[in-house]
């Protein structure tokens, strides 16, 4: 039909829309969802506009996808959500509001594991404190305990936390895979270019 995207278009119009996530371009982002871009677009590795936004720490974007329905616990081929991508950089205002949205801190990625995992590992043990300010299992705190692909989420003391070990180390690298902050730039001529996922470390 007239004026239809082609599906090389439609594929442009998506990877646009995790680059212009990714560099926190706000107008840019809500220019490609009133246009009809889908919110959950993914690139060939499975990431979406949430999952670059929340690496990056660009909270307003977050919010505005969160708003246009994003699935807060999409997950990369990884098995990353958002979540543990922001848990991972220490993204403490996006932790907070992914989670007053609802995303799940129980979720368990290819490796085994949780968003509380990765924060520890990279040494962001202070989202802790995030976290168990959410009434996670009905009374507040995290205690894990995985069954069938997610960690089972129990009430515990306030400062107990989760399972710590694994995760990403700076500058290591592993499973996890994802994105972080990186340099800006324009999105002609490839001087943007999604990052490949590089193992535990966000190197976006």
């Amino acid at each position: 039909m007239p004026g239809a995207a082609t599906t090389e278009e439609a594929a442009a119009a998506a990877e646009e829309l995790l680059l212009s996530a990714r560099y926190g371009d706000t107008d840019d982002v809500r220019t490609a969802l009133e246009q009809g871009v889908p919110v959950d677009s993914v690139d060939a590795a499975g990431r979406t506009a949430l999952h670059m936004a929340a690496a990056n720490g660009h909270l307003e974007i977050v919010g505005v996808l969160a708003d246009a329905g994003a699935d807060l616990n999409v997950k990369n081929e990884e098995g990353n959500t958002p979540l543990h991508w922001a848990c991972l950089n220490g993204r403490t205002e996006v932790v907070r509001l992914l989670m007053e949205r609802g995303a799940r801190v129980t979720t368990l990625n290819i490796a085994g594991h949780t968003p509380v995992d990765e924060a520890l590992s990279a040494g962001h043990g202070a989202l802790l404190e995030v976290i168990n300010s959410f009434d996670v299992a009905g009374d507040g705190g995290v205690d894990i305990e995985i069954e069938d692909g997610e960690a089972d989420a129990d009430a515990d003391e306030p400062d107990g936390g989760g399972s710590g070990g694994g995760g990403a180390d700076e500058g290591g690298a592993g499973s996890s895979g994802g994105a972080a902050a990186g340099g800006g730039g324009g999105a002609g001529g490839g001087a943007r270019r999604l990052a490949e996922e590089v193992g535990e470390k966000l190197a976006l």
